[in-house]
């Protein structure tokens, strides 16, 4: 209380007290409004906004529409006494097939941005950068294939302070084969999603449009683009290509990689778009956060909450998305998801 005081009454005159703190003006406004609502007690309101955060939205919304329980109970779509933590059970997945020199460093930093980002059709590529990024970060180094450095750095190899490219590629297939055992609804949903899109491009279908929970209508036109080449004099000669302007051939690979991800963000703005109408309060969003006052959390959890129900338990969208883009098969759903118990989820958003 008297940190907060000093800085809430005086903050350029101590000044050191919080200028070094992670988010100084944040912290600021805190010790602001927590002075004056808890300490001098001046005011009974706080306009302050606090935020929560989605446990891993886009498996959260593909758990909703494989009705996958195993994933949502990992993203907290389901409630459970404490939060889950799907990046370390997707970590103790991979472990052993990943290599031994890697092993002691497969933890949930490891996987994190790889599995948030899978569902938004990350390709081995970007999970490599990645990996390699986390793994650097735990004080481990990168070698490419050198004969001589290999052999001088032995030792240090067997201690797991060394890796290298093939020792990187496998432990990117490990995790993303931990994904197919852990989170099965969800990829078996992205890999379907592309092959019937494949299907509809080969129809002659010059674009995927579909009509989100909300009345949004989503049309994705995706066409290959017309490249000129230009030659550039720049540290030597140098030559790039330029995509000038839109083509007239559907981009079919393009439509491949993109409609899983621009599907969950469509559904990821259904779910905040028909909270936000219901919620009468000052709010805030950002992707897959909410914010709005302290005072009016209880309020916006619960219609969050519902909502999510709303989209996943009250109707079958993935069967009228199939529908909508003509799609030739039945989705892949597992179907032994409740979503009606995300009402009961603490840690849904927190």
């Amino acid at each position: 209380h008297d940190l907060i005081t000093r800085i809430a009454t005086d903050p350029i005159g101590n000044l050191s007290d919080w200028e070094e703190i992670d988010e100084p003006w944040q912290f600021l406004a805190a010790c602001h409004e927590y002075y004056h609502t808890c300490i001098l007690c001046d005011r009974n309101y706080t306009n302050l906004p606090v935020a929560v955060d989605a446990t891993c939205s886009g498996l959260q919304i593909l758990a909703g529409l494989a009705r996958d329980a195993s994933t949502a109970k990992l993203v907290n779509v389901l409630p459970s006494e404490k939060p889950q933590d799907a990046y370390k059970v997707i970590a103790e997945e991979a472990k052993p097939n990943v290599p031994e020199s890697i092993r002691p460093h497969m933890d949930r930093k490891t996987t994190k941005r790889t599995v948030m980002t899978v569902p938004y059709n990350a390709k081995p590529f970007s999970n490599r950068s990645y990996i390699k990024e986390a793994l650097l970060s735990k004080k481990l180094k990168y070698y490419t294939v050198d004969t001589d450095k290999h052999a001088v750095r032995q030792d240090l190899r067997e201690k797991g302070v060394w890796f290298n490219s093939e020792e990187l590629t496998a432990t990117v297939n490990a995790v993303r084969g931990a994904m197919n055992v852990i989170v099965p609804g969800p990829m078996k949903v992205m890999k379907w999603i592309e092959k019937e899109v494949g299907k509809a491009i080969d129809r002659g279908e010059q674009e995927i449009q579909w009509c989100t929970p909300s009345g949004f209508i989503v049309t994705q036109r995706l066409m290959k683009p017309i490249v000129e080449t230009i030659e550039l004099q720049l540290l030597g000669r140098c030559q790039i290509n330029v995509a000038t302007e839109e083509g007239d051939k559907v981009d079919k690979a393009h439509h491949k990689n993109a409609t899983a991800p621009n599907l969950i963000h469509s559904l990821d703005a259904s779910l905040l778009h028909l909270s936000a109408i219901r919620f009468n309060a000052p709010l805030a969003l950002i992707h897959d956060s909410v914010l709005c006052r302290a005072t009016d959390m209880h309020i916006l959890s619960a219609i969050v909450r519902e909502v999510y129900m709303h989209l996943f338990a009250e109707q079958d969208y993935l069967t009228s998305w199939a529908a909508q883009i003509g799609a030739e098969s039945e989705p892949p759903i597992i179907g032994d998801l409740t979503p009606e118990s995300v009402i009961e989820s603490t840690y849904f958003f927190c």
